[in-house]
């Protein structure tokens, strides 16, 4: 049976695959490149198999453990794996949309692209720092995210009635408005599970 140093540093491991995986998946959106979504479902791969593995030592560990606390704190990392995978998920529901837009040749205004790039950063950052929290050991770390949240739902509402606006002015076909809001409301899905994981974390510490 692995002990829980072991499962957090594979945990930590996950979440920097979680992150590479965006991080590709923004480039790919930026780049037009097919190869760069190869690339980031290969990191779905990897943190799918993770999140079997390491659920699975999670139970174990939980099981063999007469501590309340300890049973405890294996589900709070067992919630924190399945959030993980949930963003392996819903970057690879982009990448679907992305590769559409290669395919289809859909061009997005320079307005629009600035705005999601926001979004992207913003949802980036969070998901960064709690890969360092985790790296390092150190779940003070955590405290930045909640710190600095984001109103995404409103940030996401304004960003829809802009990319609206542009359709009805033709600056943008209807499929490429729908391809952008799809993006746009999965990018926000995964900020919403990275902020679950920050409130995960700091119940353990």
């Amino acid at each position: 049976m692995k002990d829980i140093e072991s499962i957090k540093t594979e945990i930590a491991s996950m979440s920097r695959l979680a992150l590479e995986m965006f991080e590709l998946t923004h480039q790919a959106f930026m780049e037009h490149d097919l190869d760069l979504i190869a690339q980031a479902l290969e990191r779905e791969t990897k943190i799918n198999d993770l999140e079997k593995y390491i659920t699975s030592d999670l139970i174990e560990w939980g099981r063999g453990s007469s501590k309340k606390e300890e049973r405890r704190l294996a589900g709070t990392y067992a919630d924190v794996v399945g959030d993980l995978e949930l963003i392996g998920d819903y970057c690879k529901d982009i990448l679907e949309r992305v590769q559409i837009k290669i395919e289809e040749k859909l061009l997005f205004s320079d307005e629009g692209v600035k705005e999601y790039n926001n979004l992207y950063e913003i949802t980036a950052n969070a998901m960064r720092e709690i890969a360092i929290a985790l790296e390092k050991c150190d779940l003070n770390l955590i405290n930045e995210v909640l710190r600095k949240q984001e109103h995404i739902d409103t940030l996401v509402d304004e960003y829809r009635s802009h990319h609206n606006q542009r359709m009805l002015d033709g600056a943008c076909t209807p499929m490429g408005c729908n391809m952008y809001l799809n993006i746009l409301d999965f990018t926000a899905a995964i900020y919403y599970h990275a902020k679950k994981i920050a409130k995960n974390l700091l119940k353990i510490k």
